[in-house]
């Protein structure tokens, strides 16, 4: 009985999150960056920013759409001690190494001191960083599409570092992708589950 209800309960949170909601998150964080460092590289301290700001206002906004809708789930308190330890681990985690990585791509970039095969990366760098924070966030909330936008960043981090491109553009392709998919999903959520007035 138990391992029912614990099954129930993880494929509740699973369902929780097909609102599309973390995945127009997701894509308006990744073609914010993307943007900074096609068209503003020198500024590219500032890609952070959006992210930073948009983040605490996902459990706001998922309350003002999802709640009405699909009513309110109070998780047990394992699974939220779980995934308040989980969330702020990968955000702190996910700021350092976002910041390694634009520190690591602005030192190849200045000179010939490192090694050939970071300069080789490089340009695909923070592409790859933003798959394993893709992959996070595909554990944490149990949804393989995740899985999917990682891959996606990991072949345009790839093909930019083979062309010696901008590091935005692979995030700016995976940024209409993941936003795209998300907006699909807002819809269908929105048409699917309509506001039911009370008596």
């Amino acid at each position: 009985m138990q391992g029912n209800l614990v099954d129930l309960e993880r494929a509740t949170y699973r369902a929780s999150y097909l609102d599309g909601i973390i995945d127009l998150f997701v894509g308006g964080s990744l073609l914010w960056i993307g943007a900074i460092w096609v068209w503003a590289p020198d500024l590219g301290g500032l890609a952070g920013i959006l992210p930073a700001v948009m983040s605490p206002m996902l459990v706001p906004v998922r309350k003002q759409i999802v709640e009405p809708r699909g009513g309110f789930v109070k998780w047990g308190e394992s699974r939220r001690n779980w995934e308040r330890r989980n969330l702020n681990a990968m955000v702190v985690i996910g700021i350092a190494i976002l910041l390694l990585g634009i520190g690591t791509y602005a030192a190849v970039s200045a000179g010939p001191s490192t090694t050939d095969f970071l300069a080789l990366i490089s340009p695909g760098l923070i592409a790859f960083i933003l798959a394993a924070m893709s992959i996070g966030i595909g554990f944490l909330i149990g949804h393989w599409r995740f899985f999917a936008y990682a891959a996606v960043l990991v072949v345009g981090g790839i093909l930019t570092s083979a062309a010696d491109a901008s590091p935005g553009w692979p995030l700016l392709a995976a940024g209409l992708l993941v936003a795209g998919l998300g907006g699909v999903m807002l819809v269908r959520f929105i048409r699917s589950n309509p506001v039911v007035e009370s008596p």
